[in-house]
């Protein structure tokens, strides 16, 4: 498929002219009956592939988990897209953290204790000089994660749970670690380090990608549950905190606690962050808050193709939200509101793949959203961003926008799933056939997952374990 035009139809109006001014009685009924054919052997070959379908099964999987973001304009909160930000690995390395941190850890921050008294929410804003990342210590964590930052609007892995970090007991021994994370008995941790060097004045910030198991992540067979980041109350700059003596001389310090999960003793990451200064520590109260949903789909222009990456788009609600915190008597943090900024919400629709080989038109509500037309002169690699026969292509990634829309009247309801795409098949009468989303029981030619689930690849089957876990 090419993007050979992409217009924005205004109506459904328009579209009814565009399918119907040459139609017949018998053209429509040709239509419906070659639409039903289609749809029968769909459900008939979903079925050898996958099974029978319980007819209680339903085929949203999303959790809905708002996600927190810096907002999108401001001095040195610029996103990418409106200036050129850079984010350039400098290098790893390593560095031993010793037993006098290791024992404040298990002192000052115990897994399962509300510590939240210990720091506080924040981002940062990039320097000229380098910087250094140290994750540092490792508490008991029941979820698999990864660290990522953000700087203006670029995301950047950073590290991975358990990844090249390990500790040392008074036997002289090293282990590498576990859910339950360093020990009380650990005298030392080799822990890794990177550093980095990113355009300066640029509003930044952190956060983990949660699986819901470190088997899951392995298994690689469901998405990561969550984000939660260091703009809302995951994640706090802690004070007065034993800093590792072998940091080098005249470098700002900050460390940094996480939760991955509800019970806020912020021990199952820490790491720390230093440099020539290190970038600012600075106080959030306007966030960015994102409800997605990924809905992933087959056009029926084959009835045995489950890769569900004809058509993929990102549908968002999207909230400027003013945020406030306070202390109790006791010192603790108390997270006290996250509210709407009046007429700041809205609705947006990002299409992330088109590997499908039929024209369609995409609609949400009541908007037509765009119409694509394929190429003429077809060929495979104009699937976009879906890859051919197993060889991955992806064009600028598998967050690529290739087009993104704005939703009129805020009109897409989450709850009914309210979203359908029509394709202009290559049946008899120029077929048009219509996918919806399904209804419980039936095989769909539509799901909706969480918007960090990446696609499969051309002819590449979504496997069974994403509906029958």
């Amino acid at each position: 498929m090419k993007f050979e035009s992409l217009l924005l139809l205004g109506s459904m109006a328009v579209l009814g002219a565009a399918f119907t001014s040459c139609s017949t009685e018998s053209d429509v009924f040709n239509k419906e009956a070659n639409e039903a054919k289609l749809k029968s052997e769909y459900q008939r070959n979903f079925e050898i592939k996958y099974g029978p379908i319980n007819p209680n099964q339903t085929w949203d999987f999303t959790s809905m988990n708002p996600i927190h973001t810096l907002p999108s304009t401001g001095s040195a909160g610029t996103r990418g897209d409106e200036v050129n930000v850079s984010v350039e690995f400098k290098g790893s390395g390593k560095m031993s953290i010793g037993s006098s941190v290791i024992n404040w850890m298990h002192t000052n921050m115990q897994a399962g204790k509300n510590n939240t008294k210990m720091g506080s929410p924040f981002f940062m804003v990039t320097q000229r000089n380098s910087f250094t990342i140290v994750p540092m210590y490792q508490g008991k964590a029941t979820y698999y994660w990864e660290l990522w930052m953000n700087i203006g609007g670029q995301d950047t892995k950073i590290w991975s749970k358990y990844t090249n970090m390990k500790y040392k007991t008074a036997d002289n021994q090293w282990h590498t670690l576990t859910t339950d994370g360093v020990p009380a008995e650990a005298v030392e941790i080799d822990a890794p380090t990177y550093t980095y060097l990113a355009t300066e004045n640029i509003k930044m910030y952190f956060y983990l990608k949660v699986w819901k198991t470190d088997q899951d992540y392995y298994d690689g067979k469901t998405a990561w549950k969550s984000k939660v980041s260091s703009l809302e109350e995951k994640m706090l700059a802690l004070k007065n905190i034993d800093v590792p003596t072998n940091v080098p001389e005249g470098n700002d310090v900050f460390i940094i606690g996480c939760e991955d999960g509800t019970d806020k003793d912020y021990e199952d990451l820490v790491f720390m962050m230093y440099g020539k200064p290190a970038p600012p520590v600075e106080h959030v109260d306007e966030v960015e808050v994102r409800e997605t949903k990924r809905y992933m789909m087959e056009d029926l222009g084959s009835t045995d193709d489950f890769d569900f990456n004809d058509v993929v788009v990102d549908v968002s609600n999207v909230h400027m939200k003013k945020v406030t915190y306070k202390y109790d008597s006791n010192g603790a943090l108390v997270f006290e509101s996250e509210v709407d900024i009046p007429g700041s919400h809205y609705q947006e629709a990002i299409v992330r793949a088109a590997g499908g080989t039929l024209n369609f038109t995409l609609e949400i509500g009541t908007n037509t959203i765009t119409r694509w037309t394929k190429s003429p002169t077809y060929t495979t690699t104009d699937m976009l961003n879906t890859g051919w026969n197993g060889t991955p292509i992806y064009y600028s990634g598998k967050q690529s926008e290739l087009a993104k829309f704005r939703i009129e009247n805020n009109d897409w309801n989450p709850t009914t799933n309210n979203i359908k795409v029509i394709v202009e098949g290559n049946g008899p009468s120029g077929t048009v056939q219509t996918i919806t989303f399904p209804k419980q029981g039936e095989a769909p030619m539509m799901i909706a997952v969480e918007d960090g689930t990446d696609w499969m690849t051309e002819r590449t089957s979504v496997p069974d374990t994403w509906w029958y876990e």
